[in-house]
């Protein structure tokens, strides 16, 4: 997927924002001692954190 840079610097934000948000859920979850639900939710937020990485930027000439 080719996006331009402004728009990978929005997907790569959100992507690292909603990656610590499932992290610290699960952070929680673990901390309750669901921790079947808190390795899901902290490998979610794993993939997510790093789906960027998989998106190349356009470049203008």
């Amino acid at each position: 997927m080719k996006v331009s840079k402004t728009k990978y610097e929005k997907i790569d934000a959100i992507s690292k924002i909603a990656g610590l948000i499932l992290v610290a859920v699960s952070i929680d979850n673990a901390s309750r001692g669901n921790y079947f639900i808190a390795l899901a939710l902290f490998g979610l937020g794993g993939l997510i954190s790093i789906a960027p990485v998989f998106i190349q930027v356009e470049i203008s000439a």
